[in-house]
């Protein structure tokens, strides 16, 4: 199995769809997260005062907007770094860790490499779980670059406003590494086992990304108020995706706390554990009991 790993790692290094895929993601993160809410944050307008308004009054109004434009200038600094990047992991970063899991497996099939492979020796089982650590290698890589070029652009940020920049809990951030982490490996896994069952790169990458971003939002917004159906809502991936993701958001810009999970962050963590489980499971019964062609 370690040589496996090495020969993915290798293939996932030179394979240009790994790093297009992973600097897209890097780059809504610094664009969206940071750049253009920095650039809307401080140029806000001032506000909109009826003539004859007080002097007193207007100036308590300005104060006031420069109060709140502050507070929301803060929610970029590093020591925010975990509840401004950690919502957003289910939104694109589970589409992206989807197509490539797909594109791990898919292309082998595409490409017919997977019969001369394993004529070289390694198992079925052998060769499946290497490519799926070095998956699990790339996944972690990423979740590290997002974190650390959330953290850079809040520093550039501080810097630029002559703020005193913090730094996360350690604890805190150790777990939102742990969280997102575990959120992107459930998709990859999620687009390892499309592929290896459709035997197909587009297939799974279409099916799965319908699901991830379409069918899911269907199903929960159906005006169905039964008691079972509401219960089972919240053992879906998307929605345990979320509910992680968002245990991490203790307070959004402006100072408004967001609403409380109805699942907590332990069963939403339990949840994507067992799918992901789940996932590998099958892919490797269904990859070691069919014909690879």
């Amino acid at each position: 199995m370690i040589a496996s790993l090495g020969a993915e790692l290798l293939k996932l290094r030179k394979r240009p769809s790994t790093w297009v895929l992973g600097l897209i993601w890097l780059a809504t993160i610094i664009l969206f997260n940071y750049t253009l809410a920095y650039a809307l944050l401080s140029n806000t307008p001032p506000p909109t005062v009826p003539e004859g308004t007080p002097k007193a009054q207007r100036e308590q109004l300005r104060e006031q907007q420069e109060e709140l434009q502050e507070e929301q200038l803060e929610f970029l600094y590093p020591e925010n770094l975990v509840s401004n990047l950690t919502p957003g992991f289910p939104n694109l970063g589970a589409p992206i860790a989807l197509i490539l899991g797909a594109l791990a497996v898919g292309s082998e099939y595409g490409w017919s490499t997977f019969k001369t492979v394993l004529t070289q020796r390694p198992g079925r089982l052998a060769l499946f779980f290497g490519k799926l650590l070095a998956l699990g290698v790339a996944l972690t890589l990423l979740v590290v670059l997002t974190f650390a070029s959330g953290a850079a652009s809040g520093y550039v940020i501080a810097g630029l406003e002559d703020a005193t920049a913090g730094s996360p809990a350690a604890g805190e951030l150790a777990r939102a590494l742990g969280a997102g982490g575990l959120i992107l490996a459930v998709w990859a896994a999620l687009g390892v086992f499309l592929a290896t069952l459709l035997r197909s790169t587009a297939l799974s990458v279409g099916i799965g990304l319908v699901y991830s971003l379409v069918l899911e939002t269907i199903i929960f917004n159906l005006p169905i108020q039964n008691k079972a159906f509401l219960e089972a809502r919240e053992f879906f991936p998307g929605q345990n995706s979320n509910f992680l993701a968002n245990s991490f958001s203790a307070q959004a810009p402006g100072g408004f706390a967001p609403p409380e999970p109805p699942v907590d962050a332990s069963r939403a963590a339990l949840v994507l554990l067992a799918y992901a489980a789940a996932f590998v499971m099958l892919s490797a019964f269904v990859f070691s009991r069919r014909d690879v062609n």
